[in-house]
């Protein structure tokens, strides 16, 4: 009597990684950024960071524009312009006036509207960190995981935009915040400089920006977690070194520029 033929075994069932919520998602992408993208490479999605970037962009929007004067934040950003004051020079004082006060219209307006300025930002960066990873390194990131990636890589501005709030909130004198600097909050060494004493030192500290570094690394991370299903995987290493290089070339020209103007 013939012996049954001994079934075949089954191969076995991949194992599922677990899930992550968008709220897990974003507490993640401060304390545990791996596990963010690493989700992230399965299912790419970049709304929930957006929105929530965007609303403490708001909260910073409604404070600022009940607490400052934004006529006198307009001033403040042509003292730190050579060039705005040439042309307020030649302007008469009925224009000067009108000018600063629609400036003061459109800076009002700004703070209302900084989500759309984030989005479009947000989808720049993502276009150019995908090119470059893409082209100049052989990888395959698609652009749905570069804007995953690119969008909760920045949501460590809510930290800035928390203690932008804070200071205007407690400030006795709002006013007296130097946003036209760039630098409203000790996040970089040059809040503690005189931006007139050397221009280009000036531009070169405010972009060693605790907050921007943080993103920066994000950022490498996120595009060598997404690299890794790629012919060419990427070495968290090598994309955060290379965004660093781009990001000190825009510094540098831009320091270059705010010293020759």
């Amino acid at each position: 009597m013939s012996t049954p033929p001994t079934p075949a075994a089954s191969a076995p069932e991949p194992v599922q990684q677990p899930g992550l919520s968008a709220p897990a998602r974003i507490i993640n992408a401060f304390i545990a950024p791996r596990k963010t993208f690493e989700y992230l490479q399965r299912k790419p999605s970049w709304l929930a960071p957006w929105l929530v970037t965007s609303v403490f962009s708001l909260i910073v929007a409604v404070v600022a524009v009940q607490k400052l004067d934004m006529a006198q934040m307009v001033r403040q950003g042509i003292e730190h312009s050579p060039m705005a004051q040439r042309r307020l020079e030649q302007a008469t004082p009925e224009q000067r006036e009108r000018g600063i006060a629609l400036q003061a219209t459109i800076t009002k307006v700004s703070f209302y509207i900084f989500p759309v300025f984030l989005l479009i930002g947000g989808l720049i960066v993502s276009a150019v960190l995908m090119g470059v990873f893409n082209f100049g390194f052989g990888t395959e990131i698609s652009f749905r995981h570069a804007l995953a990636v690119t969008f909760y890589a920045l949501l460590p501005g809510i930290i800035g935009a928390v203690l932008l709030t804070i200071s205007l909130l407690v400030s006795s004198d709002p006013n007296s915040i130097d946003f036209a600097s760039g630098n409203p909050v000790a996040t970089s060494p040059a809040f503690f400089m005189d931006w007139s004493a050397n221009k280009f030192l000036y531009s070169i500290a405010s972009a060693v920006d605790v907050i921007r570094i943080w993103q920066i690394i994000l950022l490498g991370l996120g595009f060598a977690t997404m690299s890794s299903s790629s012919r060419r995987k990427l070495a968290p290493s090598t994309a955060i070194t290379t965004i660093f290089v781009i990001y000190a070339v825009l510094v540098i020209g831009r320091a270059a520029f705010a010293a020759a103007f």
